[in-house]
Formats: structure tokens, sequence, C-alpha cells
């Protein structure tokens, strides 16, 4: 297990703190940053459609040196945006670095796919958390953009066995997350939440990225906190929702489970699932044109 777990570790430290972006929002995020009268708000609109920068920009917010002593981690990109302040910002924008898409190396798979999964269960994991009046909805979106973290680390530094776990998972119509177990390879939600607490952006949203396959609660190690475990529970319902919806790709369409524990647990009966697809493809409905840069050529 030791030898298991420094295997993670290595990979999260050559990671250096760099993941890819996609060139399409970069190009958006320069546009708006290259005009002085620019507002935060534009900012952060586009900011909310990209994991990469999004989590850079909480990474940094919640650095010792930008806290100065308060207590409270920033889990907010609003907050974290204020906080950073506009040339700050800008800077971050500037410095990450931008991943070619792969259409060429895996015909059914891109990286601009995935990352309309990401918002997808960030806006979706954001109306259910209100919906089931969650303590901790405040985190659900950054949980909801931030769950699939790991995928994109494999992606940049193991390609070649992240696009043969696709095949697989496709081949034996399986999650990749099952894919990885079966093949010994990395787990791309262990991998995501270490990836998060290298950073020190947020326990809460360290544990929703680890757990976020797990539906039986007695399988989510360490997690005592009711209202977490709440948490979890949303961000597995988002992902599995928009899985349903087929919206975005993030490596197979197969879905986990919704276990009959899971559904009593959070009272969802079948009225009940009708109804949380709808509120969620109402929320990306609405979300439309944000969501339309991912349509641009």
């Amino acid at each position: 297990m030791s030898t298991r777990y420094e295997e993670y570790k290595d990979f999260v430290e050559s990671l250096d703190g760099e993941l890819p972006s996609i060139p399409l929002i970069m190009n958006e995020l320069l546009e708006i940053i290259s005009d002085s009268n620019a507002a935060l708000y534009a900012i952060q609109e586009v900011i909310k459609m990209d994991k990469t920068i999004f989590s850079k920009i909480l990474k940094h917010a919640n650095s010792v040196e930008m806290r100065q002593g308060a207590a409270d981690r920033i889990v907010i990109i609003s907050d974290a945006i204020h906080r950073l302040g506009f040339e700050k910002v800008k800077k971050i924008i500037l410095n990450t670095s931008i991943l070619e898409l792969f259409q060429d190396t895996e015909p059914n798979f891109d990286l601009k796919g995935l990352w309309m999964h990401s918002c997808g269960v960030a806006i979706a994991s954001d109306i259910l958390a209100e919906r089931f009046e969650l303590k901790l909805s405040k985190h659900a979106y950054s949980c909801g953009l931030l769950h699939d973290l790991g995928k994109v680390a494999k992606l940049k530094f193991s390609q070649k066995q992240f696009f043969r776990e696709i095949r697989y998972s496709r081949r034996y119509n399986c999650t990749l997350a099952q894919t990885e177990k079966r093949l010994g390879g990395i787990e791309h939600d262990l991998l995501g939440s270490m990836i998060i607490q290298k950073w020190g952006i947020s326990p809460i949203i360290e544990q929703t990225t680890q757990w976020h396959h797990t539906f039986e609660k007695n399988a989510r190690t360490d997690v005592e906190d009711p209202d977490l475990n709440k948490l979890i529970d949303i961000i597995c319902l988002a992902n599995w929702i928009i899985k349903d919806l087929e919206f975005g790709i993030c490596g197979n369409p197969s879905r986990d489970n919704l276990t009959s524990d899971f559904l009593k647990r959070r009272k969802i009966d079948e009225e009940e699932l009708i109804a949380c697809k709808e509120i969620v493809q109402e929320a990306l409905e609405s979300e439309s044109e944000h969501l339309s840069i991912f349509s641009k050529v």
C-alpha cells in the first residue's frame, strides 16, 4: 500500500502545479483581460468554465501569503478573485499552460468534451445542493467543477495509459473508474484529491473529489461529517445525471448504479429523480450562453 501511495505522490510531484487549459477558454480570457475596463465579473464568468484556471486561482488565493493568518479558506471563485485582485488574476491566466486538443490522438475523445462534462457537473451540483438544502451548498459548484481534475492530470502526463483505459471502458461498457481498478492504473478520483490537497485548495473539495464515484457512505474512509457525506452524495448524483443527459464527454458514457440504499438515504423516488433531471436540464439551458464557448470553432 505504501508503494502505491508513493506512486501517487510521485505523480502529484511531477505535475509541479501545472495542468493543461483549453485554448478556446484561454482565448476568451485573453480578450477580456486585454480590455483595461473589463470587470472582474466578466472574468469570473469565463473562469467558472475552466477547471485548471479555476483551481489555480483558488490555490493562489489560499496561499499563506494571501491568507495572511485568515483561518477560513476561500472556495468561491468571486471571493478568490477579489482577494487576489485584477493584476494577480491576469498574471495567473497569462502564465497558464495551453494544451492542444486531442482529436487527432483519440477520435472519440477531446479535452473540450471533458471540460463540458465538468462544467455540467458543477452547474448540476449547485442547483441540486440548493434543492436538497445542503449546509455546505456554497462548496457545491467548486466541488463539481474539480471532481475530474485527476483525469486532466492523467491526460497530460500519462496520455497513452489514459486512452488505453478509455478504449477498455468503451469495449467492456464500464466506467473509467472501474477500468482503472481492473487494470491497476492510477485512479483519477484519488489522484485528483491528492492534487487538491497538495495545492491547499480545500479539504472539502478534496474529499468530494476522492469519493465522487462512491455511493456507499460506509465505504468513504474517514468521512464522518454528515453534512460532508450529503455533499458527496450530491456530487455523485450530479455526475450521474450529467452522464444521463449526455452532456459533455468524460471518457465513457457508462454510469455507476444509483443503489437503492443511496436513493433511500437521499429520499429520492422515481418522481423525484425525474424532477432532479429536469431542474438540471433547465439550469444547463440557462447557462447556455456561457457554455457556448465550447461550440466555437
